[in-house]
């Protein structure tokens, strides 16, 4: 993955972190050009299904942290 889309997705999971924490907290998201195209249980499925739908450029791929996790950070 190019460095600079590296950086945008960065960039992206920055500002939508505390959303994806209250809508998707313990899940699996895939985000594409600033939007999340797809949630599962597993890295493992999502990459499954990318891979199957042909997805370029390829989705930034994270399980999103919970508010506990979170808070153990801090």
């Amino acid at each position: 993955m190019e460095k600079l889309l590296l950086m945008d997705y960065d960039e992206w999971v920055a500002e939508h972190l505390d959303e994806l924490v209250e809508q998707y907290a313990g899940q699996v998201v895939a985000i594409q050009e600033g939007k999340i195209v797809m949630v599962g249980e597993s890295e493992r499925e999502l990459y499954r299904e990318i891979h199957d739908r042909g997805m370029e450029p390829m989705p930034l791929v994270l399980r999103v942290p919970r508010e506990e996790d979170l808070q153990a950070i801090l």
